[in-house]
């Protein structure tokens, strides 16, 4: 049986959120009330038994057009997900159809996980890439480091991506409250910013927005004089104008119409967390 999940299911879901998202339940539980939101996580459960798996369907915007975000799949020890969830997100696809939603988006586990969306009619239209890179340095270079408001942050990125599918700002402060407590360092100035792990001598660059390559090589430059790390690691848009061409291409993101498709060249996908 399919039902919404309530507050009384929180600390059955907390348990196969941390072993899910390998996390603590203090992330899992701002993540699960937070992000998601407990009226958006759909549970699979058998009469008088606990929760035995959860999907969550995050409401998110792109534009005018309203989706879901397909994500949070977790299930008891035991639980087949991988034969109950084409089953469970055709059901999902179907009702937020029904109920006018535009789209869904979903970021695949491994290769099988992407064939199996694909027979849903989900397609490969939000890669990343990823670019290694030295960077060279420069005294000189300028930024700020966690100067940034989430509000902030938010106006910078929707300048930089117009198409940004989005959720609300209360849940991406839930993100980057977690994120700062793993370790997150945000570098800015007026022309762009970095979000960043440092790791060893490689900064791992979750997001980069910048006006053009070399405002992005200052915030590497910046980054590094205040870190020592020589090398980064980029996770760039496949479409992002940043260093075009340059880097290897990755799966991330997929979407699947709901109803009548629409343009979604400029779209952008990053969830973070």
């Amino acid at each position: 049986m399919l039902r919404k999940a309530t507050q009384d299911d929180l600390p059955a879901l907390v348990a196969l959120r941390c072993k899910a998202a390998r996390t603590n339940r203090t992330d899992a539980a701002g993540w699960l009330q937070n992000v998601a939101g407990l009226e958006n996580i759909l549970l699979l459960v058998k009469s008088g038994a606990p929760p035995a798996a959860m999907l969550a369907a995050v409401p998110v915007e792109y534009g005018q057009h309203h989706g879901v975000w397909l994500c949070g799949l977790a299930g008891e020890q035991g639980v087949p997900l991988d034969r109950l969830l084409p089953k469970l997100l055709e059901s999902c696809l179907r009702a937020y159809g029904a109920s006018g939603f535009d789209f869904a988006v979903m970021t695949p586990e491994g290769a099988q996980h992407a064939d199996a969306l694909k027979q849903l009619g989900f397609t490969a239209q939000l890669p990343l890439r990823v670019l290694q890179t030295p960077i060279r340095r420069d005294l000189l270079a300028q930024a700020s480091f966690d100067s940034l408001t989430v509000h902030k942050l938010l106006e910078m990125r929707h300048i930089y991506q117009p198409g940004c599918i989005t959720l609300p700002e209360s849940a991406m402060n839930e993100i980057m409250t977690q994120l700062y407590r793993r370790g997150l360092t945000v570098v800015s100035n007026r022309r762009g910013y970095g979000l960043y792990y440092t790791s060893g001598d490689t900064l791992q660059f979750l997001e980069l927005q910048a006006d053009n390559d070399h405002c992005a090589d200052r915030l590497l430059q910046a980054a590094r004089e205040k870190t020592g790390a020589a090398n980064a690691r980029i996770l760039l848009a496949e479409s992002q104008t940043l260093y075009l061409g340059a880097g290897r291409r990755c799966g991330y993101g997929m979407l699947a119409f709901l109803g009548k498709p629409f343009p979604v060249t400029d779209a952008y996908f990053r969830m973070l967390l």
